[in-house]
């Protein structure tokens, strides 16, 4: 199971990039120069984000790794280079950078949570729902729902169902549109055999999964649970609509044919 939280499209928040672009912003009178401009951190880190976009993730490194060296003091760029370690799948020395970056600013909440991820990935999950309950207790902190996320597929990882549950409620009662908190609880529910309100929440998740053909067949699969053979059939097209020829196009149809006897 894989632990990130929001998806891996929210790396570059808004209030990273302003904290950081404090690094390069100095007084005093201007003077002009012939010299090509240097690029601020802030730029730096857009550009990395642009690589990344493009399927340049080791660019995007390289770059971060550079911007890092050349400020060591700021925790928020130790934690966006952080992020951009987690995604790449280096979980050790993700793991390292965003310990810095507390050791920078512990209150640092958004490095704590990601820290929780760093150390889930490696199976420390006593250490990860540590760091996870300590982000909680920032009231300050304006993403509760990413931890309590976290939080409860950290549980489910662990057969711990009824606990993640409990988790991803709290997640999408913050934020009734935080479709992967909805997802996630779908599948927990179905876990332990609540299956209408496990349907529901697919349904509510649908918006964030169209084009996803492992959505549509388990929302199939899980209607044809429910003994509502015409609503799986249609869920059942989808997943060949949106993704043939892959796995789960097939178990699609293998399905569609049990259904239709």
């Amino acid at each position: 199971m894989r632990f990130f939280a929001a998806g891996s499209n929210r790396v570059v928040a808004v209030v990273a990039l302003l904290l950081i672009a404090s690094v390069s912003c100095g007084g005093g009178q201007k003077q002009v120069s012939t010299e090509p401009k240097a690029l601020t951190p802030a730029e730096k880190v857009r550009m990395a984000d642009s690589f990344r976009n493009a399927g340049r993730m080791n660019d995007a490194l390289e770059l971060l790794h550079e911007v890092v060296a050349e400020n060591e003091g700021n925790a928020q760029l130790h934690t966006v280079y952080g992020e951009y370690l987690l995604l790449a799948g280096r979980f050790e020395q993700a793991e390292e950078q965003l310990t810095r970056a507390l050791a920078i600013d512990a209150y640092l909440t958004d490095a704590r949570n990601w820290l929780g991820v760093a150390l889930a990935e490696q199976q420390r999950y006593d250490e990860a729902r540590q760091q996870y309950e300590r982000a909680l207790e920032d009231p300050a902190y304006p993403s509760p729902q990413l931890t309590y996320l976290n939080l409860g597929m950290l549980y489910r990882s662990q057969g711990l169902d009824e606990k993640s549950i409990d988790q991803f409620r709290r997640a999408v009662q913050i934020d009734p549109r935080y479709f992967k908190a909805h997802y996630e609880l779908a599948l927990a529910l179905e876990s332990v055999g609540q299956l209408d309100e496990a349907l529901d929440e697919l349904i509510v998740a649908e918006p964030a999964y169209r084009a996803d053909g492992d959505y549509w067949y388990r929302r199939g699969f899980l209607e044809f649970r429910l003994e509502r053979a015409a609503q799986a059939l249609d869920s059942l097209r989808r997943c060949l609509d949106v993704s043939p020829g892959s796995p789960a196009a097939a178990q699609a149809r293998e399905l569609m044919q049990v259904i239709q006897g």
